[in-house]
């Protein structure tokens, strides 16, 4: 096993560097990289870093990785590990392949709740923070694991996915708690270029999901003490434009707590997670309506997955509006939802507290990767079997949210080229492609 841990040095400096943007108050940084965009939105470049180096994981020998996080852990089940970090396995081998913690200083250190990779694969994106005050969102290197920038938010981070834009353009959206979503463009030195606060929305968001065009981001809208909430006790699911970054309608959810959101390949449907009432709800997205709702099979699903053929709908019971100790997958027929309210069957994994689950992007190993925070540990389930074939250990024992399979290859100039095949907003780029082949649908 491969694992390739920090030296002492590179500790001490990250610690020292940790104690002085600690103090630095977010909005002085003028450093030509914060535009009013950024400014508007609660995200400040607080330090930048020269990351750049030799690789400290053999991309040729691990062509094919999945990238997750490792923190502390949460809600009394702790892990033992004191800083956020990152691991890196083999996506065949399933061995470890490096791994990084990152010390800024902080006694109390605020679990990373998901990661992001920028679509080429240079970037993670890692959400951390002092506590529940200073919210970081650190920009690392992903083949030095070294700390490129600190960006400093508004509120607490939560998750980072990639994504590409209707015009073409292979971006990065970020957000989390009481911090609205942005918008970063690695090409362009992972400047600000869009997004919406909570004024613009008209309420918060919590989870934000990009559709199969790149022309609209669904997010789980929450009124929470606003007059303005129903009294059913539902909220809706917004619908943001990405050309202007407007709000362009509501879907009214009968669930006070939409999460999670999955889309078919040619983006006709978005399943919606109703964690409160443990109900999903499928929506037509051409006809703008719900067309159909299903018990989850599970009790508060956070986290859902489609099958390459998306006939199936994975929902993954974290126990979210309830007793937050889940430990089972949930599966439901997407061709019946408009007739039927039931789930096909249950699947006991012992992931427990499992909230996210990725698809592999290799269709002949047709399995997902759940990330099983209070477990600490992977677990792989196989979408043929029906069941557990693999736990993989987390390198130092450390709580593990999301994650995003990451392809590398050394092109003719001798540099290495990145694609992000799948993350927890589904496939992308080349797997997409394979996926929208199996389906009979045309590439795009």
């Amino acid at each position: 096993m491969k694992t390739w841990l920090p030296s002492p040095k590179r500790t001490l400096m990250l610690a020292v560097v940790g104690l002085l943007i600690s103090g630095i108050a977010l909005g002085q940084a003028q450093n030509g990289w914060d535009n009013e965009l950024s400014q508007k939105l609660g995200v400040t470049l607080l330090q930048q870093f020269d990351s750049s180096g030799p690789a400290v994981w053999d991309v040729e020998a691990h062509p094919t990785v999945f990238i997750t996080t490792e923190g502390p852990g949460y809600g009394g089940l702790l892990s033992g590990v004191k800083l956020p970090g990152v691991a890196i396995f083999d996506a065949v081998t399933r061995e470890v392949v490096a791994s990084q913690a990152f010390d800024l200083g902080w006694s109390d250190v605020f679990e990373p709740h998901g990661l992001g990779v920028s679509p080429d694969g240079k970037w993670i994106y890692l959400p951390t923070g002092n506590g529940r005050s200073q919210g970081r969102f650190l920009i690392i290197n992903a083949l030095t694991l070294k700390v490129d920038k600190v960006l400093g938010l508004r509120g607490r981070p939560h998750h980072a996915e990639s994504f590409r834009s209707a015009d073409g353009r292979d971006l990065v959206v970020a957000y989390g708690w009481d911090q609205p979503m942005f918008v970063m463009d690695p090409l362009d030195d992972n400047r600000v270029v869009g997004g919406t606060d909570f004024n613009d929305q008209g309420m918060e968001g919590y989870l934000y999901f990009p559709d199969p065009s790149g022309e609209h981001i669904y997010a789980g809208g929450r009124w929470r003490n606003s007059a303005a909430r129903s009294h059913l006790d539902s909220n809706v699911v917004m619908v943001i434009n990405t050309k202007d970054w407007s709000l362009e309608r509501y879907i009214p959810i009968e669930d006070a707590n939409p999460v999670w959101i999955s889309f078919s390949a040619d983006g006709r449907y978005a399943y919606i997670t109703g964690a409160e009432t443990s109900t999903i709800f499928k929506y037509d997205t051409e006809a703008q309506e719900i067309v159909g709702h299903t018990r989850a099979g599970v009790e508060g699903p956070y986290g859902t997955v489609l099958n390459w053929e998306d006939t199936e709908l994975y929902t993954v019971g974290k126990g979210e509006s309830s007793h937050n100790r889940g430990k089972v997958l949930g599966l439901i027929n997407t061709g019946l939802m408009e007739k039927s309210t039931r789930p096909v069957d249950q699947y006991t994994t012992n992931c427990i507290r499992g909230d996210h689950a990725t698809l592999n992007p290799d269709p002949d190993a047709d399995e997902i990767w759940i990330t099983c925070n209070s477990s600490f540990e992977i677990v792989v389930f196989d979408l043929d079997l029906k069941e557990v074939t693999a736990r993989i250990p987390m390198p130092h024992g450390g709580s593990t949210h999301s994650g995003a399979f990451v392809q590398y290859q050394m092109d003719d100039m001798g540099d290495v080229v990145g694609e992000v095949l799948s993350d927890q907003d589904g496939l992308h780029g080349s797997a997409m492609q394979i996926k929208r082949a199996i389906q009979g649908l045309a590439a795009r």
